[in-house]
């Protein structure tokens, strides 16, 4: 079969903008995995068999160093796709470097070799390996979503495309966490699957997980081409004139520092879920696991009206609505535990979330993409990469930061069943982060 020619974002056929999109399975697939790390490494004390790695503080902290790291390599692999003059293009050979490595890092973490009683070796592999993943992620995930602004131009074009992409977001995510809750519980004390014996539920999820990535982030890859005239546009600036551009862009800031702000509570509250069904809801992983499901069940509902309510009441309205939306209900996630049906109230909590979740999953990459239109417009250049990169700078550490809070969280004020507190201030700490983020972004420019 003949290499795709590049089409225009009205005329790309629906084969080839499935296929593009189709690599946010490879993108996403490990997303609930890698939101249970610190449940593998420090599970909670009351947890049957519960045998703890690291301390809870430890693994946030760890965790927090690769992200720290891979947001200054963010803006690094941008520049240097957006300069990139190769016979494969700009953006493939970045991917077919970083995904090997994105797969054997991810396994790595979910195969810890050390034991109960040897924290510095166990952390300081957890830090490596976290460092080479997140550091790999971006070598794919960068150039993968770059293609994006470049074969779709219009509005209704990247809204269609994106959200086929949040679609198969919600789909690998649901399947993700269906299962993943349930086999930790059910393999808890180890399985023997096609003749290999794993510890635990976590291992062989970990090996299918790698198995998707590849699959699908090199389809995606090798489905569509780059517009060849884009190649040498961005190459006479340097790298610090390519940052500084950047940054100058009056709709940059305020949308990505908010962005930024608001993921921290995102992921504070990702990392109290998996510790939710145990010590809060008092039954069991597969509980907390369904909940995460139901975010993106409802989200994947919400898609069809999305080109209808854009067109009617603007992308920054949108936008901002659901940033409010989520930040009070992140505020009111304590209620469950009060509540007489604890379980039946946290699942319709979850599904609440959903709405808003769908709506910025689709629309944060259609106004990053404006945010790029409006650069090409203040220099000529096309800098698709180098503004995903300095967006997962900005945003990147934020992953980290979220997690470091949360398990401090649960170190202070507890993380069982006798002691909660820790995991339910976690919704109002990051409905607190909500809000600023929302107030920070009504100064975004463009609509």
């Amino acid at each position: 079969m003949s290499e795709p020619e590049a089409e225009d974002a009205e005329e790309i056929r629906p084969g080839r903008a499935v296929a593009y999109a189709s690599g946010t399975i490879g993108l996403d697939v490990a997303q609930p995995l890698l939101s249970w790390l610190p449940y593998l490494y420090a599970p909670p004390a009351d947890a049957p068999g519960a045998v703890a790695l690291l301390p809870a503080a430890t693994v946030g902290a760890l965790l927090l160093v690769g992200r720290i790291v891979d947001g200054f390599a963010e803006p690094v692999v941008g520049f240097l796709s957006d300069r990139a003059d190769t016979r494969l293009g700009r953006r493939r050979p970045f991917i077919l470097v970083g995904a090997p490595i994105l797969v054997a890092t991810l396994i790595g973490m979910f195969f810890p070799p050390f034991g109960p009683g040897h924290e510095l070796e166990t952390g300081a592999l957890l830090v490596l390996l976290n460092t080479v993943f997140w550091c790999a992620f971006t070598m794919v995930g960068a150039p993968y979503l770059a293609l994006l602004p470049e074969i779709a131009r219009s509005t209704a074009a990247r809204t269609r495309i994106s959200s086929l992409m949040t679609g198969f977001t919600v789909l690998v995510i649901i399947a993700g966490n269906l299962a993943l809750g349930p086999l930790v519980a059910a393999w808890a004390g180890g399985v023997t699957l096609v003749g290999i014996r794993f510890r635990n539920g976590f291992e062989p999820q970990a090996l299918l997980c790698g198995l998707l990535i590849l699959a699908f982030v090199m389809l995606a890859t090798f489905s569509v081409r780059e517009r060849r005239n884009h190649a040498p546009e961005s190459g006479h600036l340097s790298f610090r004139s390519a940052v500084m551009e950047s940054l100058r862009n009056p709709a940059f800031l305020p949308l990505v520092a908010p962005m930024s702000v608001f993921l921290i509570g995102v992921n504070i509250l990702v990392t109290a879920v998996p510790y939710f069904g145990r010590s809060v809801l008092r039954a069991s992983e597969a509980e907390a696991s369904i909940g995460s499901a139901l975010v993106y069940a409802v989200a994947a509902l919400t898609l069809p009206f999305l080109g209808r309510w854009v067109p009617a009441y603007g992308k920054k309205r949108m936008y901002g609505l659901s940033l409010l939306v989520m930040a009070a209900q992140f505020t009111l996630l304590p209620l469950v535990s009060i509540s007489p049906w604890p379980t039946a109230t946290y699942l319709v909590f979850m599904a609440s979330v959903g709405v808003p979740v769908g709506t910025m999953l689709v629309l944060s990459r259609v106004l990053i993409s404006d945010v790029i239109d409006e650069d090409e417009k203040r220099t000529g250049l096309r800098r698709e990469a180098m503004y995903f990169g300095m967006q997962g700078l900005l945003t990147k550490v934020s992953f980290g930061i979220g997690p470091l809070v949360a398990t401090q969280l649960f170190s202070q004020f507890g993380n069982t069943a006798e002691r909660p507190l820790g995991i339910l201030l976690c919704g109002p700490v990051a409905g607190a982060l909500g809000l600023l983020g929302w107030a920070a972004f009504r100064r975004y420019p463009l609509d």
